[in-house]
């Protein structure tokens, strides 16, 4: 393969190249001759290399965050996924001209198993950025052999990321998976019409899709742009024909590829009366964090408040009064209170200026940049306008926290329920000797797969599910408060504390 015509012939003769478009296959090979201006002749290294493995060695790892789409040249490599439970299981192996990838490149999801070489193994790594390209011409033979595959062995894994089936068994997700459809749009086409009766439930393969109403005025409101991995349309399951409504009108804002679970497929699969009322409770905690908190605020709220060279779009900010607070720390020491994980989303930290800040939580951006970059469907965004954090769903791959422009997202290590009991304290801690004998132990750490426990991303959540927001309700100076940034156009320079 080091010459440049065993490269283009290596290249032609795999199936999944046998009908791909010239542009495209110019990304891989430049015939010596034939390039342009600008182009170089050869492999284009920059979306195409190849890789020798050794024996053992690893190619991807399980829980990894990467998306190159890998295609077996020569050898034998082997798939294993470690399962919660501990048990590590051979899922697929690999021979010349299978591959694997399909589901990273295409959603980025974490890698779902590790892929070992089993014996000296030439790859073929293409980035995502062409991988995309190529997936996107469903017309090739490329895209109709990922689907097939995808729909073969990675479908049913996929469908667990969605938060309505996180309960549902895993013969039951085969199910669903063998009768979903994969259907794409393209950019501008309507998915869901406001009104019209929901028919199915769609996960985001790839792409962004618009979700927006028409106001009373005539206008369109946009209430959330739902990318990769983001599930829509769960209330289509529900017996009552209101709640079978779409909400919003769906557009798609790219090429978007979606699964389809039509509604008589869950009536089929989630028949006897059990499956049927776990699902509808988990359908039903889905729509209750729609609703969302309850708040004063109208649809009129929505403004824009002009933060040095930024323009912030949301609904109301956390203002600390520090001329009036006296730092007793009663605002963090209620936030951790009223949160189970005991992480505080208090930040003192914000925009300052003179004796005001608006603390860095969060402002519920018309066009949040946090759910744009989010591509594992763990943001949402209920009815109020309000963002939420699915932790579940959180793969800590902290994008988010860089896309918000105002600091509000932060990365933080969860303790797991155990870790959390193993921690706290008794009455026996503060005696000696004793305390040695009776402190809780924290449980072991898991078995070390090479991998590493994740931080999960979060934020102000304004005391979801609460009647108040503690740090506001708890605050003995009156400091704290929640308000319209409208009222705060005014300020002069601003400037981060």
């Amino acid at each position: 393969m080091s010459e440049e015509f065993d490269v283009l012939g290596l290249i032609q003769s795999l199936p999944l190249f046998a009908k791909v478009k010239a542009g495209a296959m110019k990304k891989m090979y430049v015939e010596p001759g034939k390039e342009k201006k600008d182009e170089s002749p050869g492999l284009q290294e920059k979306h195409v290399r190849f890789q020798v493995a050794n024996p053992g060695e690893v190619i991807v790892r399980q829980g990894e965050f990467d998306t190159e789409f890998y295609i077996v040249i020569e050898g034998i490599a082997s798939a294993y996924r470690t399962e919660s439970d501990g048990r590590s299981q051979l899922v697929a192996t690999y021979g010349n001209g299978d591959f694997f990838g399909e589901m990273s490149a295409i959603s980025h999801q974490a890698r779902s198993a590790t892929v070992k070489a089993d014996a000296p193994t030439t790859l073929m790594r293409l980035d995502v950025t062409l991988f995309q390209q190529l997936f996107e011409d469903k017309a090739s033979s490329f895209a109709e052999i990922i689907d097939g595959r995808y729909r073969e062995r990675a479908l049913a894994f996929h469908l667990m990321t969605a938060p309505i089936f996180k309960t549902t068994s895993k013969e039951k997700l085969d199910l669903v998976a063998r009768g979903a459809e994969l259907v794409s749009f393209e950019k501008d086409q309507v998915i869901t019409t406001e009104g019209a009766e929901a028919d199915a439930v769609y996960l985001v393969r790839c792409g962004i899709v618009k979700r927006s109403r028409i106001n009373a005025v005539g206008i369109e409101s946009v209430h959330d742009y739902l990318c990769d991995n983001s599930s829509f349309g769960e209330q289509a399951v529900l017996d009552s024909a209101d709640d079978r409504k779409w909400r919003y009108t769906g557009t798609a804002m790219s090429h978007v590829d979606l699964v389809k679970v039509p509604c008589d497929l869950f009536r089929k699969v989630f028949a006897d009366d059990q499956s049927k009322t776990r699902l509808h409770r988990q359908v039903n905690l889905l729509l209750a964090e729609e609703e969302g908190v309850k708040t004063a605020l109208s649809d009129d709220d929505n403004f824009e408040l002009l933060v040095a060279n930024e323009t912030v779009k949301g609904t109301e900010a956390l203002v600390i009064d520090l001329k009036r607070c006296t730092r007793c720390n009663a605002c963090v020491e209620s936030c951790v209170a009223v949160h189970e994980d005991k992480v505080p989303r208090l930040s003192k930290r914000g925009i300052r200026d003179g004796d005001l800040m608006l603390s860095s939580a969060c402002y519920n951006c018309k066009i949040p940049e946090c759910m744009l970059s989010c591509k594992f469907g763990a943001i949402r965004r209920d009815k109020d306008g309000q963002i939420h954090i699915i932790v579940d769903n959180c793969s800590g791959c902290s994008k988010c926290e860089s896309g918000c422009p105002y600091g509000v997202i932060r990365m933080a290590h969860i303790l797991t329920p155990e870790e959390r009991r193993a921690q706290e304290g008794s009455i026996w801690d503060s005696i000696p000797l004793l305390n040695k004998i009776y402190k809780k132990k924290a449980p072991p750490p898991p078995a070390d797969d090479g991998g590493k426990k994740m931080p999960k991303a979060i934020k102000c959540d304004l005391c979801a599910g609460l009647p108040f927001e503690a740090c506001v309700y708890n605050c003995p100076c009156s400091a704290i408060s929640r308000q319209n940034p409208e009222a705060l156009k005014g300020i002069g320079t601003i400037k981060v504390s």
